[in-house]
């Protein structure tokens, strides 16, 4: 026979185990990713399953604003009977002793269903399942009762220490925890992947919208649409310099805004007849008058846009660069007449990438230059372009030219 101090010194050691035990649970769901994260509950269900020697060990959520309550997790030992299925959507009035016990912060326990009264709701509703002792720990966020974890024995009659109820009543509480956490970060997940498809919605979207706006610019000769292509990438490639090159100013969203904007800065050109548009000769006053306000025409459509998208990146981007992209960093460009930094720098950059292609390709009035011709020209043009950028584009003018030569085969 045991002595005293044999019987608590095993005590001790049960005590110890079971801490160790649901230490080691709480521990893995703090690092358990959210798609595995109703794996680790069920194999943690388990675990206290054999740990304790019962039969079904579960979880349930109150939903006290639609006055029901869930199985959610469920684990079952060999030959037992899941319940998880016939359990959800349970009316919390069917139990109000069982569900006030909870709310009350107490834990319901009861040794042996055969000894509650007959006419006991609980024990009408335990013995159909063939429980014979239950254990309903609640889950307590504060003061308030979120569910419970419940043990079940069904093969025997099973009895709990007063401590491995109130460790039982600490990890419940850990445990609701532990599942808040990962619905907020499935929720938040979830929100992502919808914020995700949604841009990729909207990316879409704008791409349409610029080759909508393209077909209908009415810019029909062929070099002058491939123009828009090579501007498109030469201004895209040179947006990802500025940004490897550190501007503050430059991030993948304006990157990525640019290519999807830079196509469009010459939309105003709808308004300009053929005649002028194709004139192999040098244009006249008036002519030349009419080619500039290309550039409110353009920032007319795309005002229009912006009125309607007033939160839209792309649209903004695309209203400065149709509306200031000759403009001139020395202020003698139109229609504005803006100087320095007053240009927007997504209209700074289709300056020089505009400039440039313009030179490198046969136009009505001139024939291409080659690239260093073009370099040759643009160092000529005192005043045209903010310095800096133009620096940087020099540095990087053989990755420009490769790209020019790529994009003018492609298209």
């Amino acid at each position: 026979m045991a002595t005293s101090h044999e019987s608590l010194t095993l005590q001790l050691q049960q005590q110890e185990r079971l801490h160790h035990l649901l230490s080691s649970l709480l521990n893995r769901f703090l690092t358990t990713e959210i798609a595995d994260f109703k794996k680790r509950v069920d194999q943690s269900l388990a675990e206290l399953g054999h740990y304790f020697a019962v039969d079904r060990v579960y979880v349930f959520d109150y939903d006290f604003t639609n006055q029901v309550c869930h199985n959610t997790f469920e684990w079952c030992a060999e030959g037992i009977t899941a319940e998880m299925d016939n359990l959800q959507d349970v009316p919390i009035d069917v139990l109000p002793e069982w569900v006030n016990t909870h709310v009350a912060g107490e834990t319901m326990y009861i040794p042996r269903v055969a000894d509650l009264p007959e006419n006991s709701v609980v024990r009408g509703i335990l013995e159909p399942q063939s429980i014979q002792s239950l254990l309903a720990v609640p889950m307590m966020q504060g003061k308030t009762c979120q569910g419970f974890v419940g043990f079940d024995s069904v093969v025997s009659e099973r009895t709990y220490t007063e401590y491995e109820q109130q460790a039982l009543q600490d990890f419940s509480n850990a445990l609701l925890g532990a599942v808040e956490r990962h619905r907020i970060e499935a929720g938040r997940e979830e929100a992502q992947r919808i914020l995700a498809e949604r841009e990729k919605e909207m990316i879409d979207y704008q791409e349409g919208l610029v080759r909508t706006l393209l077909r209908l610019s009415a810019l029909r000769n062929n070099e002058t649409g491939n123009h828009i292509e090579r501007v498109q990438d030469l201004s895209t490639l040179f947006a990802t310099i500025l940004y490897d090159h550190h501007h503050p100013d430059v991030s993948p969203l304006f990157i990525e805004g640019i290519r999807l904007a830079a196509p469009l800065h010459d939309i105003g050109k709808i308004s300009v007849p053929d005649a002028i548009l194709l004139k192999a000769n040098k244009l006249s006053d008036q002519e030349w008058v009419f080619m500039k306000d290309h550039v409110r025409v353009g920032g007319e459509v795309l005002k229009d846009l912006q009125t309607q998208f007033p939160q839209n990146y792309f649209i903004q981007m695309a209203y400065q660069i149709a509306l200031y992209h000759h403009e001139r960093w020395d202020g003698t460009g139109y229609i504005k007449g803006l100087k320095g930094e007053e240009i927007p720098l997504a209209a700074r950059i289709v300056t020089i990438i505009d400039v440039y292609d313009a030179l490198r390709t046969v136009r009505p009035y001139k024939p291409a230059f080659s690239h260093e011709d073009s370099i040759v020209a643009m160092k000529d043009m005192n005043g045209a372009f903010d310095p800096t950028l133009f620096e940087l584009f020099l540095l990087h003018q053989e990755e420009m030219a490769i790209m020019f030569e790529q994009t003018f085969k492609t298209h």
